[in-house]
């Protein structure tokens, strides 16, 4: 077997550190494959064939090796995997002092290889997974037949709706790796314990879709059941978020942004919701909206991105609209007036003491905002109006 292969020599060099007899591994062709003297590696090992031919142990004495060639005095006894014999593990001594040490290095030999294929197929199906959603969300060729088969051969349920959360960690992931490097774990592990740790802020569920997209940004595909499910999602999306921005910093993650797009029917179709949670991601960072956990639930995201959702038509004619309160000599006072007293809920007590000035101040400021623009400042329709375009031009 090829995989045995590629692990045998490892796998002897763990052994050697807890047996103290040397030891040698055979393919089920009876070929040395790995062995504690590497001058034997790739040598024939005649009574390995026996030993799969029989499928058992044998021992192996002087008398009985005096006239075989290649072969040191032990014990051989297979290897099984999945109930299929894959090799000869070779215990090299006197088989009377060894036997007893058979059966223990032969179980911890076929541990060892079942966690090391267990550990690769994980990292095969990691990877798979991190290039499948590439496809969906990043090829421009995404095609709707193409993605069901790809769901069927990857057991993944395609016809339900989903919202794609996009995770950005910046180079936080390597700045951890960098800065401890007599840490335990592997990158490989650290991204497991990451995306472990975002399916349980988020309520694990069965269709999760979770992965790297890249080394800088983590996408969730959050299957949604049905609109109550949604909007009691979304209703906790901000907390959830803050925690999950809590947790990272356990793995030394520190500068973080989440953003959620909005839910579609099936995974095809999912390229859009990342789309809109990359454009909230970006006009967001723009505005410096804190914290950087961003949705289009969220009333205070929704209300600062409005200036910049307008068409460029509707923003040209609102801009001519209030071109002289633009060009006048106390714009800059005056707007910066007028925001905080839209902050303030349109109360000038409220704004004037923000501003530090009486309220008469603020009552003149606003009626000469009026003379120029000819708004009613004291209607809420036409004041929005007003913070929207100002906003437009910051």
């Amino acid at each position: 077997m090829e995989r045995f292969v590629q692990f045998a020599q490892r796998t002897v060099k763990a052994v050697s550190k807890i047996s103290p007899f040397p030891i040698s591994l055979s393919d089920k062709r009876g070929y040395i494959i790995g062995d504690t003297n590497a001058e034997r590696i790739g040598t024939l090992h005649t009574p390995s064939i026996e030993v799969i031919k029989e499928n058992r142990t044998i021992l192996f004495d002087n008398d009985k090796i005096s006239s075989m060639t290649n072969v040191l005095p032990g014990v051989a006894v297979p290897l099984h995997l999945d109930s299929q014999t894959i090799g000869v593990l070779g215990i090299i001594g006197n088989p009377l002092e060894v036997k007893p040490y058979a059966e223990l290095i032969k179980k911890y030999v076929e541990m060892i290889w079942q966690e090391t294929i267990h550990t690769h197929i994980e990292d095969l199906e990691a990877k798979t997974l991190e290039s499948f959603v590439q496809y969906i969300l990043l090829d421009g060729n995404r095609h709707k037949e193409r993605v069901a088969h790809y769901c069927k051969v990857l057991q993944i349920e395609e016809g339900i709706q989903r919202l794609c959360i996009v995770i950005n960690i910046g180079d936080s992931l390597l700045k951890s790796i960098q800065m401890d490097k007599r840490q335990a774990y592997s990158l490989d592990y650290l991204k497991k314990e990451i995306l472990a740790c975002i399916r349980k802020t988020y309520n694990n569920d069965l269709h999760h879709i979770c992965t790297f997209l890249n080394p800088e940004k983590i996408i969730l595909l959050k299957p949604i059941t049905d609109d109550t499910v949604f909007h009691q999602f979304m209703a906790e999306f901000k907390n959830k978020s803050v925690l999950l921005i809590k947790r990272l910093h356990d793995y030394n993650i520190h500068t973080v942004s989440i953003a959620a797009g909005y839910k579609y029917d099936a995974l095809h179709l999912l390229y859009q919701s990342y789309h809109e949670a990359e454009v909230l991601v970006e006009f967001a960072s723009r505005l410096s909206i804190e914290p950087a956990i961003y949705s289009y639930y969220d009333w205070n995201v929704l209300m600062q991105l409005i200036p910049y959702q307008l068409n460029s038509q509707i923003q040209s004619k609102l801009n001519g609209r209030v071109e002289p309160f633009f060009a006048h000599d106390d714009f800059m006072e005056l707007s910066y007036n007028f925001i905080v007293y839209c902050d303030s809920n349109l109360n000038i007590s409220r704004a004037a003491k923000s501003l530090f000035i009486h309220r008469n101040t603020l009552i003149y400021r606003l009626k000469k905002i009026e003379s120029i623009t000819m708004l009613d400042l004291g209607c809420f329709e036409q004041c929005m109006l007003l913070y929207i375009i100002i906003k437009m031009k910051e």
